[in-house]
């Protein structure tokens, strides 16, 4: 048997939950990939922990760098290859990372989506319309709180910051959840005193707080969910629910980002890349591409109120997005489908309906600095 690929990955509990099920999932499509080309190779990942400023820093995500907080430290581990403290494979939540592509390195899955709605954990089973005037509703997305705001302008928005049971922990009867909580040390995971982690100053003062269902879910903590939001009323962040999978370039002899699933054009000289390859659920990969070239083309990131969902339908994929101005008061909304059922298909319609957005005003509206 080969040596275990270095798989890295940030420590909190939910990263470190999607990586295992990544890699679980990579190997067993593998094997049985394997099994059905009649060979018998196998693989396998050690994973380990490396601290993010993302996990360290303070304050609002939104003013720490955005996206690439979260990042840029994997991304150079990466990029340092077989030096000691380098790993072959970075697992990411696709709604962090950076729309504009990292050179040297290349995306080589998107594994099949989870739920990408976001949810609304909210004490005494309210809901977003049953909440009572002046509730406090915790997030740290500019996108949510946008939203939130136009469809309630009577709540009130708390900025929040921590992991998945911090955050639940700031609803009222929920505080058990941030009793515990896994962080990382010197890069190595530990699992300590909630009161000493980032977002944990409060708990028990909000009514409510919105998180990811694809998260909530992983954890298995989808019980705390008293609403689940619907596309129609709340966009999810580009990417929300996806995990990908990213290597370097060198993995494969032509890193072309197009052709990548195909194997004979992209031609992998490891096994990591071949396995990759088979993981890969293209319908996701078709979705979040559409996606994250519309965000790419607006030149924005999580500080933008900015929301995108695209979907395979009937032979179609189709997207909608929305731009909405910071306190919620105006919003954009536009859908587009093409027929292009492919890579290069799906970021024309990415930028298709950037381009609308931005003659509607786009810009203007959410602050964007667009060239």
């Amino acid at each position: 048997m080969s040596d275990p690929y270095i798989l890295g990955t940030r420590g909190s509990a939910l990263a470190l939950t999607q990586s295992t099920l990544a890699a679980e999932h990579i190997v067993q499509v593998f094997n049985t990939h394997s099994r059905e080309h009649g060979a018998e190779r196998t693989l396998s990942f050690d994973i380990t922990t490396v601290k993010t400023d993302g996990d360290v820093l303070t304050g609002p995500l939104a003013t720490l760098g955005g996206t690439g907080v979260f990042a840029a430290a994997l991304r150079q581990r990466l990029l340092d290859g077989d030096t000691p403290g380098g790993v072959d494979v970075a697992v990411h939540s696709l709604k962090d990372l950076p729309a504009e592509p990292c050179p040297g390195l290349v995306i080589a899955a998107i594994l099949e989506r989870e739920d990408p709605r976001d949810a609304l954990v909210a004490r005494d089973n309210f809901t977003l319309d049953t909440l009572p005037t002046g509730a406090r509703v915790g997030t740290g997305s500019p996108r949510r709180a946008a939203q939130v705001r136009a469809l309630r302008p009577d709540l009130e928005i708390v900025d929040i910051r921590g992991n998945v049971g911090t955050r639940i922990a700031r609803v009222k009867g929920l505080e058990e959840h941030g009793n515990r909580q896994v962080v990382v040390r010197d890069s190595t995971e530990t699992d300590e005193a909630a009161h000493r982690g980032i977002g944990t100053e409060n708990t028990g003062d909000c009514d409510a707080v919105i998180l990811a269902v694809s998260g909530l879910k992983r954890l298995g903590k989808e019980s705390v969910i008293t609403e689940y939001l619907d596309p129609s009323r709340m966009l999810p962040a580009p990417g929300q629910g996806a995990l990908a999978i990213e290597v370097r370039e060198t993995e494969f002899a032509n890193p072309d980002t197009a052709t990548l699933f195909d194997s004979e054009i992209s031609r992998p000289v490891r096994t990591l890349g071949e396995a990759l390859i088979a993981a890969d659920h293209f319908e996701t990969h078709l979705e979040v591409t559409a996606e994250r070239r519309l965000l790419r083309r607006l030149e924005a990131g999580c500080a933008a109120p900015i929301g995108a969902y695209a979907t395979v339908k009937d032979g179609d994929l189709v997207l909608t997005a929305v731009v909405a101005s910071p306190d919620g008061t105006e919003s954009l909304r536009h859908t587009s489908a093409t027929g292009e059922l492919d890579v290069p298909g799906a970021e024309r319609l990415g930028i298709r309906v950037a381009e609308d957005l931005l003659q509607m005003g786009a810009a203007a509206l959410a602050g964007l600095e667009v060239k």
